[in-house]
């Protein structure tokens, strides 16, 4: 198993416009540019590769940060000044991996400092984290905006349930290149039900898992704008409803309906009681696995476990060097939902499962992770 640490982590918003409390960072996505030092001798140092240290803010509240070589995850909160493009930001215990990255060991210093940070300026599209008593400036760039918080062609809904009841139906529009995130909380093992209903309009949806800013794990346009299946993990899943780009461009209004469900027991994580939970986290072990993620070619994965009992359930979460990732549900050993697209395919093994999906995707997925030891 791969060894974990404790330290403090990092933070990071989405634009200079107006946002209004920390909802508003979901999704965004950052990589550092510079570090400003206070000390004239030791100046400002730029980042040869910004895309070795970024951060990623989910909507559960996580962020999630590459630090050169090594990866890390923490809790995230602000407290916005009255000008909405300033204010204060902490950071709570943070899990990181340790390996030995390459000189300078710029996550060394990227680690520490970013504890220190408590504040923050948004400033023509950049976003400036200060350290505290002086210690420094780091800036930071928006790798990628669209679908996010502060895109504005974006509306956001929250799906709420009736008291005693798990469905609801939403009537709204589109038009254009409009399009409306429809926001619900559910579990792992829970089952979702999505039906949209447009007319004769155009209007289609993707459900995105949580964190996801666009990879989606069902797409209505290829099943008839209905889904039906079980959840891999817990989070905020979005169902947005958009209209094809030929639609969007010729300003087309569609107007829909959208039903949504939920049912079933939620498969609820071990406490830590029963199973030891790494610190700063909600997993119970991680390790590294062999893997063949698509469109790259790493072939090692990390693999982080959430263990959902003491039969073989649980939510297998695996994440790769560009900061994607794919969530496998086991219930009572068994591979029975993700998030993928396509459908899952399992195979057992003398250590554990070949999990394999369209387009030649593959993780080798030990059976000491699932079940514990």
């Amino acid at each position: 198993m791969k060894l974990w640490i404790g330290a403090l982590g990092a933070l990071a918003l989405s634009s200079t416009a107006a946002l209004a409390d920390a909802s508003m960072f979901d999704g965004t996505r950052w990589h550092l540019l510079s570090i400003q030092s206070m000390d004239d001798a030791q100046g400002t140092t730029r980042i040869d590769d910004p895309n070795r240290f970024t951060l990623h803010f989910q909507p559960d509240g996580q962020a999630v940060f590459r630090l050169d070589c090594n990866r890390g995850q923490a809790q995230y909160e602000s407290s916005p000044a009255a000008d909405k493009n300033s204010g204060q930001m902490r950071f709570g215990p943070v899990a990181a991996t340790r390996a030995l990255c390459a000189p300078p060991h710029l996550d060394e210093r990227v680690a520490r400092d970013l504890g220190a940070v408590r504040s923050y300026l948004l400033k023509d599209g950049r976003l400036y984290l200060t350290l505290m008593a002086d210690g420094g400036i780091y800036e930071w760039a928006p790798t990628l905006l669209a679908g996010t918080a502060m895109d504005l062609s974006r509306r956001h809904r929250s799906i709420e349930f009736a008291k005693g009841r798990s469905e609801a139906t939403v009537r709204d529009r589109i038009q254009g290149y409009e399009y409306v995130d429809h926001t619900l909380r559910a579990q792992a093992g829970q089952r979702l039900r999505v039906s949209l209903q447009a007319g004769a309009s155009s209007a289609t949806f993707n459900l995105l898992p949580p964190g996801s800013i666009s990879a989606a794990m069902a797409i209505g346009e290829r099943s008839g704008n209905r889904y039906d299946g079980l959840l891999p993990d817990d989070g905020l899943y979005t169902v947005r409803v958009v209209q094809p780009r030929a639609a969007g461009r010729r300003g087309e209004i569609s107007r829909y309906t959208l039903k949504v469900a939920v049912s079933g027991a939620p498969l609820k994580p071990r406490p830590a009681t029963a199973d030891a939970v790494m610190p700063g986290t909600r997993f119970h072990a991680s390790t590294t696995v062999a893997c063949e993620p698509p469109f790259t070619q790493t072939r090692q994965c990390e693999a982080l476990v959430v263990r959902r009992g003491f039969d073989g359930s649980a939510t297998v979460l695996l994440r790769w060097d560009d900061g994607s990732q794919r969530r496998i549900l086991f219930v009572r050993g068994e591979a029975v939902a993700s998030d993928a697209l396509s459908p899952l395919k399992s195979v057992r093994e003398a250590e554990g499962w070949r999990i394999e999906f369209d387009q030649g995707e593959r993780y080798n997925v030990p059976e000491a992770l699932v079940r514990g030891g």
